[in-house]
């Protein structure tokens, strides 16, 4: 293949390991917060190692120098780690992060030679020197951890690598280039030989440049390991037919054959079939577990110590058997996940269709009904119900854990405080709640406002928390549970709370609150979201510009989602976001009102009364109160508050509904039944409208508004006279 191809083949894949060297990095960060509270986790160090390895051996095969030589650095240190050398500590912790920080900066700038300034080679070479202040020291170990078993050649001597790779026919569309791999082989060590094998190319007939038919058998002379080697076909491991053997000793081909085994009979089958025990001598084995229950009444002798101590097999090669058997048991509840990529827009794209799809069963249904054909209104039920499977299995694929981006502020969290010289405990609770990924990728940055800010403002520094009568570390706590077809994103800490009355001289200062007005302090903690608004005494990197928390709200607004503040003085601060689970389609309640429609999420409606009497007073905004099994209901009329043209009907209905306030009743004219609703997003002069969160478009072509019950809830409950007024 040219080198113009190569470099064809090269681009075209480029982002695909962009993205997959981002998630690598994003689990090295992760792992290494880990590992500060778990330091002799094996299971976090070996998977610490993997995610580097990962990144340098695909590195290498896209000739990214610059990442590989520093990845390798960075390898060294954490193989130690591995073998017990060296104790990670807080000081080798802030250089691996600062240095997995540096692999992302390679990784996201590989194509562009000029973004690697003096400034990050410098900063670069300054990282080398720290790593090999402790990986050339080499001191004695610390923690002995246990060696792996999985490499079979040693590590550090010269082996020969027998390699064969046939690969797939999707390898050239897929964006990978069998040669490039040959050349990182290289790399490794010396290819003493390559043969490619054409016996699977066709005649020129049939021949489809775009298809991969070739393979290779290659002898790589190296003293890689295993691993090592394996990590050059990782870009291809699914669609390539691997082989790589080594010299091996036979207690080495015995676990080798264990390892490779595609099924998992019992034990002493097992070793029988792999030559580590003959069949002769595994059935004296049995009748001697046999002879010995019965002589202990009943109770077996493990077989696996049977086959040690009189089938002579070794001890390392009955444990591999037996873990071999284990892993068997922990994947036979089913089948491995699988998992494809798939880009974003297209998936966007598919969603988009399915709302008109939506749209446009709704309007067959309504056809279907006037027609009153009972076989079609009966086939469009059947549809609107297979629609409605692909609506939730098709949003399903967007719904992601929280935690993924909640995990993320761990490092922010750890290198805030660490500036800031305070000590936090951070804590994530509910990160296994789905949210749409839209979603989630928009909310990242506001959550990281707000966890800055209470770092900043709301933690104090350990001397003053101990006069204080607390504990020297705060809390910081990062949680989201579900809640009537929403999700609540709460960030709570136990530090200083809103100070009320300097921010009420801040707004009077400002002219946001007329001079001498005391509003509630709901409004007064409010303030803090507005634009140019802070109490900061002093600018630092952090805060204090009244830049960002204004574009917290606006961002959060503009996902339909809502905000409350609970300060508690001197106890710490609570901030509650609300946000919808989707932005794409909902289950809705359709009610009418005059020649009005509104949609309901259906989640949020708890059950539909006859409204009261017309002797009720209603204010202007269309609020009153009813009675519901002997407690006050406060109720909003929409025809009122809307100014919703409309005679006065015969009869009316209120629909309770569940809110963050609590319960309260919604007064229509027309029921009109569930249905799968659009969500639509406002026109820019309906943005202000409150109580509406956006709009639908119906079967039959109307219009209809889709209410949002949080705001409205706040504005029935707003004035507490309300309920009293209304009696």
């Amino acid at each position: 293949m040219s080198n113009d191809a190569d470099q064809d083949f090269i681009a075209a894949a480029m982002p695909a390991f962009i993205s997959e060297a981002g998630e690598q990095t994003e689990a090295i960060e992760t792992l290494l917060l880990e590992l500060e509270e778990q330091p002799n986790d094996r299971e976090l160090l070996d998977s610490l190692f993997r995610c580097a390895h990962t990144v340098k051996g695909s590195a290498g095969i896209f000739g990214l120098n610059k990442v590989v030589e520093f990845t390798h650095h960075v390898e060294t240190l954490l193989d130690q780690l591995r073998e017990g050398k060296h104790a990670l500590n807080p000081a080798m912790s802030t250089l691996l992060l600062e240095c997995n920080d540096q692999i992302k900066f390679l990784v996201d700038t590989a194509s562009d030679e000029a973004a690697d300034t003096p400034e990050q080679k410098d900063l670069r070479a300054d990282l080398v020197i720290q790593l090999r202040a402790y990986t050339d020291e080499a001191p004695a170990p610390v923690v002995q951890a246990p060696k792996a078993t999985k490499n079979v050649a040693k590590e550090g001597a010269l082996n020969e690598w027998a390699i064969s790779a046939r690969f797939g026919q999707e390898t050239f569309r897929n964006g990978m280039d069998p040669l490039s791999i040959a050349k990182y082989l290289n790399n490794l060590g010396t290819l003493k030989s390559v043969a490619c094998a054409v016996d699977a190319v066709p005649s020129l007939v049939n021949l489809n440049p775009e298809t991969c038919y070739l393979s290779f058998q290659m002898l790589l002379q190296s003293s890689a390991t295993r691993d090592e080697v394996e990590g050059a076909f990782s870009f291809v491991a699914d669609d390539c037919e691997l082989d790589i053997k080594a010299p091996e000793t036979p207690g080495q081909q015995l676990l080798r054959a264990i390892e490779d085994m595609p099924t998992t009979p019992r034990l002493g089958d097992m070793l029988v079939s792999v030559g580590a025990l003959s069949q002769d001598k595994l059935t004296e084995v049995l009748s001697n577990q046999e002879r010995s229950a019965t002589a202990a009444q009943g109770q077996k002798p493990k077989i696996g110590n049977l086959l040690e101590t009189k089938g002579g097999v070794p001890p390392e090669v009955v444990e591999a058997a037996l873990n071999k058997q284990q892993k068997a048991r922990e994947t036979s509840g089913g089948e491995e996940n699988r998992y494809i990529r798939v880009q974003a827009d297209r998936l966007d794209a598919v969603i988009n269709l399915l709302g008109e799809l939506v749209i446009a069963g709704a309007g067959a249904n309504l056809l279907a009904r006037e027609t009153r054909n009972v076989a079609l209104i009966e086939m469009n039920l059947h549809m609107n119900s297979l629609i409605e499977e692909i609506r939730n299995g098709t949003l399903g694929l967007r719904m992601v854990p929280v935690g993924e981006t909640f995990s993320r502020f761990r490092r922010v969290v750890r290198d805030t405080a660490s500036s800031l010289g305070k000590e936090v405990n951070f804590e994530i609770v509910g990160g296994e709640a789905e949210l749409d990924k839209s979603m989630v990728e928009k909310i990242a940055d506001p959550l990281m406002h707000l966890v800055r800010n209470s770092l900043d403002h709301g933690l104090e520094p350990p001397q003053e928390r101990v006069a204080a009568g607390k504990t020297p570390a705060g809390k910081l706590i990062l949680s989201a549970r579900h809640e009537t077809g929403a999700i609540l994103i709460r960030i709570e800490d136990d530090g200083r709370g809103i100070n009320r009355e300097r921010v009420l001289q801040r707004a009077w200062n400002k002219g946001l609150i007329e001079q001498g007005v005391v509003p509630s302090d709901d409004v007064i903690n409010m303030m803090i979201f507005e634009a140019g608004f802070s109490t900061a005494e002093q600018v630092t990197n952090l805060s204090g510009r009244g830049v960002g928390m204004d574009v917290v709200r606006r961002n959060i607004e503009a996902l339909r989602g809502s905000l409350k503040l609970d300060s508690r003085p001197g106890r710490g601060l609570t901030v509650d976001i609300r946000l919808p689970l989707t932005l794409a389609i909902i289950d809705g309640f359709l009610v009418g009102v005059g020649k009005a429609k509104f949609v309901l999420p259906l989640g949020s409606v708890v059950e539909v009364i006859e409204a009261g009497g017309q002797h009720v007073r209603v204010d202007a905004t269309g609020r009153h109160c009813v009675e519901l099994r002997g407690n006050a209901l406060p109720v909003v009329r929409l025809r009122t508050l809307y100014s919703v043209e409309s005679g006065k009907p015969e009869r009316t209905s209120v629909v309770v509904v569940s809110s963050p306030k609590g319960k309260y009743g919604i007064e229509v004219e027309v029921l009109l039944g569930q249905q799968q609703t659009v969500i639509k997003p406002l026109g820019r002069l309906f943005k202000t409208l409150r109580g509406i969160s956006g709009s639908s478009i119906l079967g039959s072509g109307e219009v209809a508004l889709i209410l949002d019950v949080a705001s409205l809830g706040e504005l029935v409950t707003a004035d507490k006279n309300l309920i009293r007024a209304s009696a």
